[in-house]
């Protein structure tokens, strides 16, 4: 368990034994006050100490609001824990039925301790103990007549563990109690859509959804579209399908129970939303006329609860064999692990990527037909959606912002246009 003090830098780490030792001091002696001495080592630059060892007093007074203790008696204690390489650090005490805020008398004691030992800054560890155990807990450091509270850090792989355990377990629920196939499948992707939903910025919208394009094009439908939440001029929806300019698409992937065997499946619909032409125009931005961007690259990629592969090889194997616009990007496999593809590409030469559609084409075409893969990497399984998540995000990041959309040219559709002036 980590701590931190901002105002000072300072950190302090305490071994869950040691917590655990103080957890079961402070319960045995309920309702009355418990307490002891911590003793521990600093790091070289005295910014974080280490706590390793709870000191029981020999000499002890509890009561209801009353602990006090001696340092008697524990000559040879300390003196065996400086072979070790430790020293006395700080204090604590328990609050039965109380707050872990430190009092007067708290205070107080933690001056007078200051002036009797020879290290700065003495910590205080109040816990609060309540019948069924502890409630609550808080580090001090005492400093020039007053204690500084510490916050308990974010520990981000236990954090990301529960994640990962609970989209895992979703999963899992939908593939052993749902039976009909459909009604599996639609569970399963509303559970991907849910957490990318939740965990994207708000630029982002995250849909089940067609992808269309100016001329009237339409792609597979795909289980996933991450698209523009900003600069999406319009979003269709008929007969419960959703319908998406090709322009405003970032990434999409295709969600499957197990991997094997849909490596291939969703390439082929990555390719359909990948072909659809998409237009690219200038724009004012920061009050300011922008030329036309080049198209960006769609990410593409699968997303399951498992594999039924042995080992990663397989699955690397069907990714190699992909080309041009079914190449995938990145995957993840939720109890086995995630992957990326690192590719080689070329960027074309004597196409000019904003001129009109079918050069915008022919220019997105070429980077991907010039791919050439140069690594895949496997996430561990106990990390596979977290290492996904970040991976796509890091992916979206260089991706920066969509071109923008030329409004007219769908209008062409319908024999209309629209003065794009004021």
């Amino acid at each position: 368990m980590r701590y931190y003090l901002a105002s000072d830098d300072l950190y302090i780490e305490i071994q869950a034994s040691v917590f655990n030792q103080i957890q079961l001091q402070a319960e045995g002696e309920y309702p009355n006050e418990n307490g002891g001495m911590l003793a521990g080592r600093y790091s070289v630059d005295r910014h974080t100490v280490y706590i390793e060892k709870a000191v029981v007093p020999v000499e002890k007074l509890t009561g209801r609001t009353t602990f006090k203790r001696n340092a008697k008696g524990l000559e040879k204690v300390w003196t065996q824990l400086a072979k070790m390489g430790l020293r006395y650090v700080g204090e604590w005490h328990s609050h039965p039925n109380g707050s872990t805020q430190y009092s007067s008398t708290d205070l107080a004691t933690m001056i007078d301790i200051e002036k009797e030992v020879t290290i700065a800054n003495p910590l205080l560890l109040i816990v609060g103990v309540r019948s069924d155990g502890i409630s609550s807990h808080t580090f001090y450091c005492y400093k020039n007549n007053e204690l500084l509270e510490y916050k308990k850090m974010v520990d981000l792989k236990e954090l990301f563990h529960g994640l990962q355990e609970q989209m895992q377990t979703s999963l899992n629920v939908n593939r052993t109690f749902i039976a009909h196939p459909s009604s599996k499948g639609d569970a399963t992707e509303h559970h991907w859509i849910n957490f990318l939903r939740t965990y994207l910025p708000d630029r982002y919208k995250v849909d089940k959804a067609i992808v269309i394009d100016s001329t009237g094009n339409v792609s597979e439908q795909m289980d996933i579209v991450i698209y523009d939440a900003i600069y999406t001029p319009f979003i269709f929806k008929q007969d419960d399908f959703m319908y998406i300019p090709a322009e405003s698409v970032y990434a999409v992937f295709e969600v499957k129970q197990d991997v094997k065997g849909h490596i291939e499946y969703a390439a082929q619909k990555v390719e359909s939303v990948r072909k659809l032409k998409r237009t690219s125009i200038g724009m004012v931005a920061s009050g300011r006329d922008t030329i036309a961007r080049p198209l960006t690259k769609i990410i593409g990629g699968i997303l399951t609860t498992t594999s039924s592969y042995i080992g990663n090889d397989t699955v690397k194997k069907q990714l190699k064999e992909l080309a041009g616009l079914q190449t995938l990007d990145l995957g993840c496999l939720c109890d086995t692990g995630s992957f990326y593809v690192d590719y080689n590409e070329t960027v074309p030469e004597g196409i000019n990527p904003t001129n009109n559609v079918n050069d915008n084409r022919r220019y997105i075409e070429q980077v991907y037909n010039s791919r050439e893969i140069n690594e895949i990497k496997f996430s561990d399984k106990d990390v596979s959606l977290f290492t996904f998540f970040l991976q796509l995000v890091s992916y979206l990041k260089s991706i920066g912002t969509v071109p923008a959309i030329d409004i007219n040219a769908y209008l062409k559709a319908i024999h209309a246009e629209i003065d794009e002036d004021i």
